[in-house]
């Protein structure tokens, strides 16, 4: 008596379910499968992740529908104009990174991930998106795995990095030192640093625990980013004139 073993799933090794026979033309086909519905399943969502483009996998569902015209009409009502836009929208890669400072709600954001769409999916940059709490939590994780060299190293090699809303979430001693140094490994390397702010001077910061970190953190981006502010009137402050944040 010949026993044949129960087919398993190559992926996870749990057997898999039985198929009935396929008649094609009048003959009968077994197409037996090799791996499980529920491994079938991951499969195509992780194939679906990697055909997303770079910008989509960076950017937040909420930055993906925003259209240009309908941003430039909220900021009319809100008596803003959108010279300050066109500023942002017309940054060009290079070593000069890009800090855009100005109130909650104007859409800073939305302006930043407008041009990200073109500097990750039309000219091929790769890029990290950072927050307080992302990068904290990265520090955090790398830290525990003892890994925190190639966390940072891989911050510094990324061709962009855009840093969302600066100071909205007070930094700890270790991680404003680590932001420093990440901010200086970029600079030496020339890679660009782009970021929004709501604050600028000593209000930025008193957002980092220890003070003189912030002073350092916001004298570098000062010195090498090109300084965009969006006024009480949406003017846009020449970045060769002003002090920056």
């Amino acid at each position: 008596m010949v026993t044949t073993r129960a087919a398993t799933c190559r992926l996870c090794g749990q057997p898999l379910t039985r198929v009935e026979p396929v008649i094609v033309c009048g003959r009968s086909f077994v197409l037996e499968p090799t791996v499980c519905a529920a491994c079938s399943e991951a499969d195509t969502a992780e194939l679906q992740r990697n055909e997303r483009s770079r910008w989509e996998q960076l950017c937040p569902h909420l930055y993906q529908c925003t259209a240009i015209g309908r941003l430039e009409n909220d900021l009319r009502r809100q008596g803003y104009n959108n010279r300050w836009m066109h500023e942002v929208l017309g940054w060009q890669y290079g070593p000069q990174g890009l800090l855009l400072i100005g109130p909650t709600g104007v859409g800073k954001s939305r302006v930043m991930w407008m041009l990200l769409r073109r500097v990750l999916d039309q000219e091929h940059r790769s890029g990290v998106f950072l927050n307080a709490v992302k990068f904290r939590t990265g520090l955090q994780t790398a830290a525990r795995e003892g890994e925190t060299e190639e966390f940072v190293r891989r911050l510094v090699r990324a061709d962009v990095m855009y840093w969302d809303d600066l100071g909205q979430t007070h930094l700890t001693g270790p991680a404003s030192e680590m932001l420093l140094h990440l901010v200086e490994e970029r600079t030496c390397k020339r890679k660009p640093i782009l970021a929004t702010t709501q604050y600028s001077g000593e209000k930025m910061d008193a957002q980092f625990e220890r003070k003189e970190m912030g002073q350092a953190v916001r004298r570098r981006l000062n010195e090498f980013c090109k300084v965009v502010i969006v006024g009480e009137q949406g003017m846009v402050v020449n970045p060769r004139k002003q002090t920056g944040c």
